[in-house]
């Protein structure tokens, strides 16, 4: 059954009023106000009998040290579609509701992230990772959900968690009727007549509820229940990332740097998963304090990865030991997170029986992290290169993914070329050469290769003979054709070498190849 979670986000948490202390009377204290009344005092001020709705005056009264801040509508919509574009991690269907609040419909998400309550547990830890705190409510409907999430933050319900309808009727009948979004605008006319909860509201004549508040109240109340069709338009993520933060102080330390960021990270992750995406590198723009007259206004670095990722954990890791590694040329103000190489995002195939060693994004995310921590020249891997020649035909490189490897071509590798015969050719074949006038046509079919060594020595060994025979510690047999092999000749190492597999009278096996113009033999590789 398809469920809804409201949010309802508010700079701090809803506390109790204790007895006032010394300490409180000395504390400064702060409070969101608008030109007439008190809207949120802080925890100090609530302490010393600051309450929403007090007039200005009767607040200074109470606390003389008050420092009353004036209401930005703009930041704090900037703020609440920060934290839907996280949330867009765990559906796609986010909506921006009335009083600070942001609806997500979980119906389909709960299987996916384990369950109702695994999913509430990570929704709020991802609103708290936005900087906010949140109360939350989950039921069949969407004005339902909200009524439960604001009942909780008024702490006048017990059961915000709802999936059946038929419980839902109960638990909302039992709110107050002040919950209602309109409910302040009609002031007392509701005590008045005597309806103090949703119920009493309910059990009143239609046409006269109607005549009193307007026909929206009816509908509000049809659409909570479940009664009627609830339409709303969803939240939709912006065609490119770019998300801006600014400090509330001054940031010295990148271990301060990476708590502001994660937020970023938050909402990057959100951005992804509503697009289907995933990043593989990104930009960190710092904009510094100019304490000194050489420090740079702002600097940029950059967090690139292998594998394309969308998941925040992994990202937020590689961000730690990049910042780990650098210096801040001056202190942090603001910061700015720019996603530069966005990538379809491709889920992992999925198998009947999975095994754990066929992971390979776990292993491509071992490999990032050790690139991350020891730095890119310590983690290597071996690339193939289009050269016959043995010694060159592999170099290490510095790790990159197997899509992004590619081989590494001579100035000249396309005229490269190696020879495999087995004998001379005889007179009659190179007449019948010298006399073709066409260009040599050759079949379409793979050439077979002799065997490789699974040990090639880094400087060939020479060999010494006896009896005619290459010896190595033993008398040694060629077993194999010859593979002839005569490149480099365009970078001045040129080679012309007689490649055979040889054996001993104990069966081990070795690589042996002889120079054609000295005649040496050298010992090039071991079999296993």
């Amino acid at each position: 059954m398809p469920s809804a979670s409201g949010n309802s986000i508010s700079p701090g948490a809803t506390s109790t009023p204790n007895d006032v202390c010394a300490s409180d009377i000395d504390q400064p204290c702060f409070a969101l106000a608008d030109h007439a009344r008190i809207l949120m005092p802080d925890l100090v001020a609530f302490r010393l009998g600051v309450r929403p709705g007090s007039t200005r005056s009767h607040a200074f009264a109470l606390a003389p040290q008050l420092t009353l801040l004036a209401v930005d509508i703009r930041e704090e919509q900037n703020a609440l579609e920060a934290v839907a574009l996280a949330l867009l991690a765990f559906t796609p269907k986010v909506v921006l509701a009335h009083a600070n609040t942001v609806l997500l419909e979980v119906g389909g998400s709960m299987r996916l992230f384990g369950g109702l309550r695994a999913l509430l547990s990570k929704v709020t830890s991802t609103v708290k990772g936005c900087g906010f705190t949140s109360r939350m409510g989950c039921a069949p409907t969407a004005w339902g959900a909200w009524l439960l999430a604001h009942a909780r933050t008024r702490r006048v319900a017990r059961r915000v968690r709802i999936v059946k309808e038929m419980t839902l009727v109960h638990v909302l009948d039992a709110l107050p009727v002040s919950l209602i979004p309109s409910a302040h605008s009609h002031g007392n006319v509701f005590e008045q007549i005597g309806c103090a909860t949703l119920a009493d509201l309910r059990r009143l004549p239609r046409k006269g509820v109607a005549r009193r508040f307007g026909q929206g109240v009816l509908q509000w109340l049809a659409q909570a229940y479940g009664q009627a069709p609830d339409p709303r338009e969803a939240f939709c993520a912006p065609a490119s990332f770019e998300a801006r933060l600014e400090l509330q102080a001054r940031v010295e330390s990148a271990e301060a740097l990476l708590f502001a960021a994660r937020r970023l990270v938050l909402q990057l992750a959100g951005w992804l998963s509503a697009h289907h995406a995933a990043v593989s590198e990104f930009s960190l723009l710092l904009e510094h304090e100019l304490a000194t007259r050489h420090a740079p206004k702002t600097s940029t670095f950059k967090v690139a990865w292998a594998v394309p990722t969308r998941e925040a954990d992994h990202i937020l890791w590689l961000l730690r030991e990049k910042l780990n590694q650098t210096t801040l040329a001056a202190p942090v103000i603001e910061m700015k997170l720019l996603a530069d190489k966005v990538s379809e995002h491709a889920p992992p195939a999925e198998t009947l029986f999975p095994m754990p060693g066929s992971d390979s994004e776990s292993m491509a995310q071992l490999l990032e992290r050790l690139s991350a921590r020891l730095g890119a020249e310590s983690v290597v891997q071996l690339v193939a290169r289009d050269d016959h020649r043995p010694e060159a035909a592999m170099t290490v490189e510095a790790y990159k993914p197997a899509g992004e490897t590619k081989p590494k071509r001579g100035k000249k590798s396309a005229k490269t070329q190696a020879v495999v015969k087995a004998d001379t050719p005889t007179e009659a074949e190179s007449e019948a050469q010298t006399e073709s006038d066409g260009p040599l046509e050759l079949p379409d079919v793979v050439v077979p290769s002799q065997p490789r060594p699974s040990w090639i020595l880094e400087t060939p060994q020479k060999l010494i003979l006896r009896n005619e025979r290459p010896f190595y510690r033993r008398p040694l047999k060629l077993i194999s054709r010859t593979e002839r092999i005569e490149a480099g000749w365009w970078d001045g190492n040129g080679v012309q070498r007689d490649y055979y597999v040889a054996a001993d009278d104990r069966g081990r096996m070795f690589w042996l190849y002889r120079e054609r113009l000295t005649g040496d033999w050298f010992l090039h590789g071991f079999f296993g």
